[in-house]
């Protein structure tokens, strides 16, 4: 029996609907040419020891190294996660001839497999556990493991300046590029993300919001995507890459785009990858630096607190608890809530009704308790009384989860303390969360260490001190922390927007 003609037409119309999908058609810088010199590619295997981040995986990988390559020197590299993509051994052949980027060697890594423990067993393919986490576990094994291991095997010198470093990858390896430079900055400056997957496979939906709360970082970054990219039970690739790219702009990163018609596939990244590669290495002839907030005009909330400069370490020496006194002189203390007395000598450290173990630290004006609330993202909040008790408590603050990673304790806070304007600092794994009078996190400043408490202090009280365990750090702002057992109470203003 012939199929009815609408089922003939409908089938017509899926066809149709399938190939509208517009062709990317690769420019001649993605094709042999003649006369320009070829880098000669290595082929060679890694297997990962038993105390790896990834114990027992093997991936494959390839290295590209430019025509006239000298191994005595330190050289500008590339890497890129799902081995050989882009066509980018050719690429880099044709641009370096021109000039347009340094000479790079290029490393091409595919995500590693534990083989199967038999016939009749599944192999482990760890890509996405590697790939779409936000965590810094590929970070450090990439930095830490991988590239010393092929360095040592293959006597190369990648340069250690991370401005000499660019990572790319298409799908889940986008994400995974992009995370490797937010988490390693100190190693990697310039990103590569087609089709990226910034949706929620492992957390990767909580980004654009990440990315307008902590104090941006020295990232150039280029998105790719299209119309025609996934849709599925985790995310809308098309609307996360989006998203993305305007967190990225509104805080002041040097980013660009290329969105079009495409699907999910590398046919669109791969036409525009040459201009891409022109783009991220535009200044390597002169400053080579990529730095922090290089578009002027950046909306991040921080810059309202913060004045310049970075975390200093202090004299202080090892310490997990601050103490500051009414001169503002910081010192290491024993105690967990130095900032919970009164001005009038009433001590609000373990009032009945709070959790056991709970840091707590006054509000300016001295009628609002902050505790935390241990092995939680949650902070509470409660009136004072004046015998030193409290009433109405309720969790009132939710603080940004660090991503989940076993190497590292890190629901909570575990030191607050609040400023004049009524704005409360957290130390927590992520760095110091800053809270609104309202209880929303406005934005946070990563730390050189995990911090373990924080306060105000100096001779005016504007340097943010963080204790971190082994070392102490401050860093100026241009607001002023509150003594509250040497100071009267202080009205803060209302909480904006």
């Amino acid at each position: 029996m012939s199929p009815p003609l609408s089922s003939l037409l409908f089938l017509t119309l899926l066809v149709g609907t399938v190939a509208a999908e517009p062709e990317f058609p690769l420019t001649a810088d993605s094709m042999p040419q003649a006369g320009v010199p070829r880098g000669t590619m290595i082929k060679d295997s890694h297997k990962a020891a038993q105390g790896s981040l990834f114990p027992g995986t093997e991936r494959e990988y390839q290295i590209y190294l430019p025509a006239g390559h000298d191994k005595s020197e330190p050289s500008a590299f590339m890497v890129f996660q799902d081995g050989v993509i882009y066509q980018a051994p050719v690429v880099f052949d044709n641009l370096i001839a021109r000039g347009d980027i340094p000479p790079l060697a290029g490393i091409f890594i595919r995500p590693g497999v534990v083989p199967a423990a038999g016939e009749n067993a599944l192999p482990r393919f760890n890509r996405s556990h590697e790939y779409d986490s936000i965590t810094p576990s590929y970070s450090a094994f990439l930095i830490d493991e991988f590239l010393p291991a092929i360095e040592a095997r293959h006597g190369l010198r990648l340069s250690k300046d991370p401005n000499h470093a660019a990572i790319a990858g298409n799908s889940s390896g986008g994400i995974c590029a992009f995370m490797t430079a937010w988490h390693r900055p100190d190693r990697f400056r310039r990103v590569f993300t087609g089709v990226g997957t910034y949706v929620g496979i492992h957390g990767a939906d909580r980004l654009p919001v990440l990315v307008r709360k902590m104090e941006p970082k020295p990232l150039r970054i280029f998105l790719q995507s299209g119309t025609g990219d996934n849709n599925l039970y985790c995310g809308d690739w098309w609307m996360a890459n989006q998203m993305m790219e305007r967190s990225l702009a509104w805080a002041g990163y040097d980013v660009n785009h290329a969105w079009g018609e495409g699907g999910h596939n590398q046919k669109h990244a791969s036409q525009v990858f040459p201009e891409v590669l022109r783009w991220l290495w535009r200044d390597w002839r002169t400053t080579m630096e990529v730095r922090a907030g290089a578009v002027t005009g950046p909306k991040w909330r921080g810059h309202e607190v913060l004045g310049e400069g970075s975390w200093q370490k202090t004299s202080l020496g090892p310490a997990s608890r601050l103490h500051v006194n009414a001169e503002g002189v910081v010192s290491a203390s024993p105690e967990a809530n130095a900032r919970s007395v009164s001005r009038t000598g009433v001590r609000f450290d373990r009032p009945a009704g709070l959790p056991a173990g709970a840091v707590t630290t006054l509000s300016p004006d001295q009628t609002q308790l902050y505790a935390t609330q241990p092995q939680t993202n949650y902070l509470i909040i409660a009136r004072t009384s004046a015998d030193g008790g409290i009433s109405l408590p309720q969790p009132f603050v939710q603080l940004e989860p660090a991503p989940a990673d076993d190497r590292q304790e890190l629901a909570g806070a575990t030191g607050l303390c609040v400023d004049v304007n009524g704005w409360l600092y957290a130390a927590t794994a992520l760095g110091v969360q800053v809270c609104d009078q309202a209880g929303r996190v406005n934005f946070i400043l990563p730390t050189p260490e995990r911090p373990l408490d924080v306060c105000f202090g100096g001779p005016d009280l504007s340097e943010l001190h963080v204790a971190c365990g082994k070392s102490t750090y401050r860093r100026r702002t241009l607001t002023k922390g509150v003594v509250t057992d040497h100071q009267p109470p202080v009205k803060p203003p209302p909480p904006k927007l």
